[in-house]
């Protein structure tokens, strides 16, 4: 039996999975990358008006992360 783990401080998962699952003393993390929650916005990452990356910041998007 697998109970599924869905934090409400993390970003949403892009397709349809839990952020983990616990299975007996086990639990498996799903791989979200860096967004804020509510939206697509990656912190760190600075676009120009057509959307390319103008900088970023690996050390704000790692922490993002964990």
């Amino acid at each position: 039996m697998s109970d599924r783990v869905d934090s409400q401080k993390a970003p949403e998962p892009v397709g349809l999975y839990p952020h983990a699952r616990r299975v007996g003393n086990l639990l498996f993390l799903s791989g979200v990358g860096p967004r804020e929650r509510g939206s697509k916005k990656i912190p760190g990452v600075e676009l120009d008006a057509q959307g390319n990356i103008v900088s970023y910041d690996l050390e704000t998007q790692c922490h993002s992360v964990f």
